[in-house]
């Protein structure tokens, strides 16, 4: 891809190789985003943040601060309860584990060391689905899997779990401790302390009340407006080619499906 970028657009290409690669990919990380430590975290934020825009500074402050304040009271109860109760992980990750560990049952597992550590995984080949088997070699000390899901997710894929069983090891082991529920409500420790009312906080105000435009405000029923400024790669392919609308029920031009003189005849 920035192959192509470069022959497209030189100066994008030259701008883009001057970032560090660390900074905006995965691959030259060294395994440090993953999870909902990065990304999902902040959409998890964006979500509790939806409908604060165009407002004064000191309204978003309290909004931002009083909603994050409610969504830590619920999560951090959500995980400290499931905690009491014996549970190991989310019962969302506790699934998707589950999902993974039912994929293992059907591969050879080849062990090719003595400490059991290395292995050779296969998958049993399906011909009648057009399916070609692969082989992918398995390192349960380092953590490491030719399918690259162990290092990226920091969690076991199916070959290491297919591993595990042959070895008779249990692979919670292999997973990383970010997924686990102490480390969960580690993150659910601090809570937001309530604020009193502003009439007792000390000192008088010297500043000006500035209330918001209703007129510019979101509606809060219907279908939310897009307020994104629209391009050329907005625009659909047959008007950035030139090409003329065609009818929806014979792929002519000249007229749509409402008035199409083969659907009448029909």
């Amino acid at each position: 891809m920035l192959h192509e970028l470069n022959e497209r657009n030189s100066d994008g290409y030259n701008y883009i190789a001057g970032i560090p690669k660390e900074k905006w990919t995965n691959a030259y990380d060294g395994g440090f985003r993953y999870g909902h430590m990065t990304t999902n975290l902040a959409e998890a934020i964006n979500s509790s943040l939806k409908g604060i825009r165009n407002l004064p500074i000191s309204a978003i402050v309290k909004a931002t601060y009083f909603r994050l304040g409610k969504l830590f009271a619920t999560l951090g109860k959500e995980s400290f309860t499931l905690k009491d109760v014996g549970h190991i992980f989310h019962p969302r990750i506790q699934n998707e584990i589950q999902a993974i560990v039912v994929k293992s049952n059907g591969l050879y597992v080849l062990p090719m060391s003595r400490s059991d550590t290395i292995f050779r995984v296969s998958e049993i080949p399906r011909p009648l689905q057009g399916y070609d088997p692969t082989s992918y070699r398995v390192n349960l000390e380092d953590k490491w899997c030719d399918c690259g899901y162990f290092q990226a997710l920091k969690s076991p894929c199916q070959h290491a779990i297919a591993a595990c069983s042959n070895s008779r090891r249990d692979y919670k082991n292999l997973v990383d401790p970010v997924y686990f529920l102490h480390s969960v409500c580690k993150v659910y420790e601090m809570e937001f302390p309530a604020i009193g009312s502003e009439t007792e906080w000390h000192g008088n105000q010297t500043w000006p009340t500035i209330l918001p435009d209703p007129q510019i405000r979101r509606n809060k029923s219907g279908r939310p407006t897009s307020t994104r400024i629209h391009n050329a790669m907005d625009m659909p392919q047959r008007e950035r080619t030139g090409q003329p609308k065609l009818c929806g029920h014979c792929r002519r031009a000249g007229h749509i499906i409402t008035n199409c003189p083969s659907r009448r005849q029909h």
